[in-house]
């Protein structure tokens, strides 16, 4: 038990110094960008379909409404750190490999 809880220590430690080093200094450094990107992809849905779809088969509205919110968010942080597509496109690729 003590070891995931080191091991999730750290892994929020490291993301907490990412986002640190992009957000305080504006860094666009792939090694600090990267991090924090991973981190915000899944939870901002920047690959995939905001629209979320209930148990009963119907679209909900209000949960597509708060993922396109994220989506917004994911959007703005790579705006403010002038990524063009074709750098997240690499970062993505990258990271498949």
């Amino acid at each position: 038990m003590e070891a995931a809880v080191l091991s999730n220590y750290l892994r929020f430690w490291n993301l907490r110094n990412a986002y640190r080093a992009v957000f305080r200094t504006e860094s666009t450094l792939p090694a600090h960008t990267k991090p924090l990107l991973d981190d915000l992809r899944e939870f901002c849905r920047a690959d995939t379909s905001c629209v979320v779809v209930a148990k009963d088969g119907r679209i909900d509205t209000h949960a597509t409404a708060v993922a396109e919110g994220r989506r917004e968010v994911w959007l703005r942080i790579t705006q403010t750190l002038n990524l063009s597509d074709e750098t997240l496109m690499k970062m993505k690729e990258n990271e498949n490999v």
